[in-house]
């Protein structure tokens, strides 16, 4: 029974459908001729929050290009409230939060499962279960994404069909800080 339901799963993210709660930055869009879930929900789709998406990018830039650690990213944040809201119903920026949204692979525009092991961390991107295109508008590119990881995360572990066209599916970093 456990199988199915991870093919049914696997089935689902590889056509790109949302299956888990939208990540920050992201909100689920239904889709309206889409067949219903097993239990009636809509199908949905993620699409950026215009609010939300900016403090993604600036999350990931200061981790992968200026460096700052996810204490410093977290002190930044808070210090910003309006500007960087802290997720759901926080009243500040926790570090598990910033580390959530830093090793978050859909950040790059795929639906993703599989990720990761019973210990949390990253297994094999042969692994992987992603979606077959991209699913959704990227905050970021599959080179920031790896760049902002620990030391020992290497850029060979990318799936070869998140290098192909990174930049193509950006919505607004162009390199520069976020403001």
């Amino acid at each position: 029974m456990a199988r199915r339901a991870a093919e049914a799963l696997a089935l689902l993210v590889r056509a790109g459908w949302n299956v888990h709660h939208p990540p920050y930055g992201y909100t689920a869009m239904a889709v309206a001729h889409a067949a219903p879930s097993r239990s009636g929900n809509p199908r949905t789709r993620l699409t950026p929050d215009p609010r939300l998406a900016p403090v993604v990018q600036a999350i990931f830039y200061w981790r992968a290009v200026t460096s700052l650690s996810v204490e410093h990213i977290t002190a930044r944040l808070d210090a910003d409230q309006d500007r960087y809201p802290p997720p759901g119903t926080h009243t500040s920026w926790p570090a598990v939060a910033v580390t959530a949204i830093l090793t978050n692979i859909k950040y790059t525009g795929h639906q993703a499962t599989g990720t990761r092991d019973e210990h949390g961390g990253f297994r094999p991107a042969e692994q992987w279960v992603l979606s077959d295109q991209p699913a959704h508008r990227a905050l970021i590119t599959p080179a920031l994404f790896w760049a902002a990881q620990s030391p020992e995360t290497s850029i060979r572990r990318i799936p070869h069909r998140l290098r192909a066209s990174s930049a193509d599916h950006t919505t607004g970093h162009d390199g520069t800080e976020p403001q």
